[in-house]
């Protein structure tokens, strides 16, 4: 325990050295820049010199000033502050040449992308302009098609055939040229869809009607008569004071211009008037036609670089507050000379502090990972603190330092040629990076411990002795490992036009319990259990199956953060998954794997692509309920012999609680593997004394889970006994026996649903497809490595109980919806097998090794393409 504290001493000593040479350099740029700063460069300079005098030996302190350069690089370097004193400087560098380029902003009001700018607007709206086009829809053929080459938005209107009900079109949606469209509004005999330029812009264009659903019943033909075309304008009224915010625009003057309608629809005055940063330009002169005002923002109002146009204005109550008509936001560059024109290439100081906050940070993490302690002399009766203050670093620092520099200048690049959307995430990729620099810091404490107690520690490196930090390769991997994966995804997420899809739906249900409606959604008649289960997948007389509602429960701590409750969810969300990799590397080694093959199997896990797929769909309940059963089946593995004592079967009752409550389907995915389990156990424990050990812990195994089961039916699913005997049980009979169309739905037939898992094992997008997994290939290592796997008894049983309980629900999935979560829920025990050849094709030497690299590279490509892609087509409703 001494040397985990020594270490910990050691790496904030570090990050200390780091955040003081941060502040020696922008602590003085400040103080001259910021007029309302509360020190000044001498008192920081007198704070900094004081600090390195007591840093430095005693000797360094009393040498005369003429020491040489060579001593004092030596110094500085042992202290590892040049790279962080470099990193600010050419932070500030990057970002002067990023802003020396003044980009031309444009808001398209009423369009998808508009919302990171916009404050207290009101809803989207959009309405046709010009002369409409209408193109005849023959009632025998399932599309229509147009001629193209068109510009800007357009508008479609797909009109009811006059021999078809009201509400006809209400389960389908627009698909043009096989793009899926978005439908601002729906009438009983009409449907409205937006086509993007990119569409229009075709030589011809196609409209069909595809299923509301995807994998849902095709519409049949005749539903549509007749399709109207118009081009389109998109718009937003504004509030009683509305807000466009353009942080980080730059420095300098600019020129605004507004395409307004200046006017109530009763005919009252107005009095629209807009501010720069607080100080009023205009007022806006009554106008019933859409106009463009143009209005000069000089330097001195831009300030910092920031731009907050507010409007303020009399609103009309239509019952919403309607202000101005906004169509358009145009913000360009005035010409400016003089002094102003020279000082705009100055980045504004939020932006370069917020990317000063990444940056070092950043390189603190990977030089606490990747660097390499000195070889130091050091007598054994210090005590740990002076130990570490004595102790010099050196080694891959610079290896840290590329790193980071690659991604401030990847960073400048992002700030010049797309000011906007870089602008709205460099304070929020500063809060990520700061709070993974504590992150680093704790799980290398937790992770050390969690190992040490489950029976198998990190092995200290190979000059682990000479160190003043031992240090442990896998353990280093595994973090690298995680904060790759977990920088990755979660910077995605900080996208201000990213959404995960269901992410919002579950926050609502979230707001209902803050709203005091807990009891709505704990009985037998939650909104929860009919709401998940369309009538295109389960038929008109759906079983009763209870949601649990404890995620949403849980979710409800969010409202404690400082942050919305979606993005709280998905942080939360992508912060659990990326720990998978630690909990898969622990089975391994319990499992008794190399540290090697433990590394490799964790790795395999970050960079699969199927891996994104879950938080682009925003299904964070199915997040948590995986990562509950991945928790409860390693600690079961990992505490095997001891489940018998008191502690930890109290621990592993309250994990299978957790699991059997929070998510109700992957709760029945760990009943169904711990029955199996026991089953084969008692089977494989009766091949000889070598799986003897395999009976010790069924009989605290089952006490544990009938307590847990015990508990769940008492909590919450004892309420749902009756109805599931007398109407789950028969739907579910009349499914498996007459088939799915039995009960109103339609499904294909079996071979054409297991050739639909086809497509999907691959690593990109097939014609027509909408989804990859990128699985294929450590899926044909699986069933291999799982046999090689029979000498360990305990982890052979634990996997062949995975493996059936994906079989099962495979196969179950074909009559039953929302059930088909196994690809998920086997990826951990893949992965573990893969690893089993992986580190038998890398010890075959350096070719070996290079098959591996390039497989593990190929993965992170295609996962990232696919990440990107699905952030890209985020599904904006706001």
């Amino acid at each position: 325990m001494r040397r985990v504290e020594c270490s910990l001493v050691g790496e904030i000593i570090i990050i200390k050295n780091l955040l003081l040479a941060c502040l020696a350099i922008s602590g003085t740029i400040t103080a001259r820049m910021c007029r309302h700063c509360s020190f000044g460069a001498s008192a920081l300079a007198a704070d900094w010199k004081e600090y390195m005098a007591r840093s430095l030996p005693k000797q360094a302190v009393a040498a005369p000033r003429r020491a040489s350069w060579a001593k004092a690089q030596e110094l500085l370097g042992a202290l590892r502050l040049w790279p962080p004193l470099l990193l600010t400087l050419l932070t500030l560098g990057v970002l002067m040449i990023a802003y020396a380029v003044r980009p031309t902003v444009r808001i398209d009001l009423g369009d998808t992308f508009d919302v990171a700018y916009l404050q207290d607007f009101n809803g989207r709206e959009i309405d046709a302009v010009g002369v409409p086009e209408e193109a005849a829809w023959a009632t025998d053929q399932p599309s229509v098609t147009i001629p193209g080459d068109r510009e800007g938005v357009w508008l479609a209107t797909l009109h009811v055939a006059d021999d078809q009900p009201d509400g006809a079109l209400e389960r389908y949606a627009v698909a043009v040229n096989d793009v899926r469209v978005m439908m601002p509004r729906r009438g009983p005999r009409e449907l409205l869809a937006t086509i993007p330029p990119e569409l229009v812009a075709a030589e011809h264009v196609t409209f069909q009607l595809v299923p509301g659903v995807v994998g849902g019943p095709e519409p049949p033909t005749g539903l549509v008569d007749r399709v109207t075309l118009a081009q389109a304008r998109t718009y937003r009224w504004s509030s009683d004071e509305s807000t466009v915010w353009l942080p980080g625009l730059g420095r300098g003057d600019w020129l605004v211009t507004l395409s307004v309608v200046v006017a109530h629809p009763n005919g009252e005055p107005l009095q629209a008037q807009v501010l720069a940063n607080g100080t009023p330009l205009a007022t806006l002169p009554e106008s019933r036609e859409l106009r463009d005002v143009q209005l000069f923002v000089p330097a001195e109002l831009i300030g910092d670089g920031d731009l907050e146009l507010t409007l303020r204005s009399n609103v009309f109550t239509d019952p919403r507050p309607l202000g101005l008509l906004i169509s358009n936001v145009a913000v360009r560059p005035a010409d400016s000379v003089g002094w102003s024109g020279l000082l705009h290439v100055l980045p504004p100081w939020s932006m370069y502090f917020a990317a000063l906050a990444i940056a070092l940070p950043l390189y603190a993490c990977l030089a606490l990972l990747i660097g390499k302690p000195a070889q130091t002399n050091i007598k054994a009766d210090d005590n740990g603190l002076r130990w570490l203050r004595r102790a010099g670093w050196r080694g891959r620092s610079w290896l840290a330092f590329g790193g980071t520099l690659a991604l401030v200048l990847f960073g400048g690049w992002a700030a010049m040629f797309y000011r906007f959307p870089t602008s709205f995430m460099l304070p929020r990729l500063a809060i990520l990076a700061l709070w993974s620099l504590i992150l680093l810091l704790v799980l290398h404490l937790l992770l050390t411990w969690v190992f040490k107690t489950a029976g198998v520690p990190f092995r200290a490196g190979r000059n682990a002795a000479a160190s003043a930090r031992p240090r442990s390769a896998l353990l280093a991997g595994l973090l690298l490992v995680f904060f790759v994966s977990y920088w990755l995804k979660a910077g995605g997420m900080l996208y201000p036009y990213f959404v995960g899809i269901d992410v919002q739906w579950h926050m609502d249900r979230v707001q209902w319990i803050l709203n005091g409606q807990l009891p709505l959604l704990y009985g037998v008649n939650s909104p929860l259990n009919e709401s998940t289960m369309p009538e295109a997948e389960w038929g008109a007389n759906r079983p009763v199956i209870p949601y649990s509602p404890y995620f949403h429960m849980f979710a409800a701590l969010y409202a404690l953060l400082p942050f919305s409750l979606s993005l709280s969810a998905n942080m939360v969300s992508v912060l659990l998954d990326c720990s998978r990799v630690f909990l898969i590397a622990l089975l391994a080694r319990k499992a008794g794997m190399s540290e090697r093959a433990a590394f490799l199997a964790g790795a395999l896990y970050a960079v699969l692509p199927v891996t994104f797929l879950l938080h682009s769909w925003g299904n964070i309940p199915t997040t948590f309920g995986l990562w509950w059963t991945l928790v409860a089946t390693v600690f079961i593995a990992a505490a095997w012999n001891r489940l018998g004592e008191r502690g930890p079967m109290l621990v592993l009752t309250l994990l299978l609680l957790a699991t059997f409550l929070f998510y109700t389907v992957t709760g029945v995915f760990m009943g169904v593997f711990l029955v199996v389990f026991t089953v084969l156990a008692w089977l494989v424990a009766r091949r000889g004394p070598e799986g003897q050990i395999l009976l010790a812990g069924l009989r605290p195994l089952w006490l544990a889970t009938a307590t847990a089961i015990a508990l769940a039916l008492l909590i919450y699913y004892g309420q749902y006994i009756g109805p599931i005997v007398s109407q789950t049980i028969p739907y579910m009979q009349q499914v498996f026996t007459e088939g799915p169309q039995s009960v109103g739905v339609e499904r294909p037939s079996f071979g054409a649903y297991m050739r639909g898992f086809v497509p999907h094992l691959d690593y990109h997008l097939w014609v027509g497809g909408h989804l990859y997994y990128g699985i294929v290939i450590p899926l044909f290592f699986l069933i291999p490595g799982f046999l090689a796997l029979w000498k360990r008894p305990l982890l052979w049983v634990v996997f062949a109980a995975w493996f059936t309980v994906a079989v099962l629900f495979m196969f179950a999935g074909y009559r039953i919806s929302m059930v088909d979560k196994q690809i998920f829920y086997m990826l951990p025990a893949m992965c573990i097998c893969w690893a089993v050849y992986a580190e038998r094709y890398w010890e075959r030497g350096r070719w070996g090794r290079v098959l591996i690299a390039s497989i593990y590279l190929f993965s992170l490509a295609s996962a990232m393409s696919l990440w990107i892609f699905r952030i890209a087509n985020s599904p904006i409703v706001q």
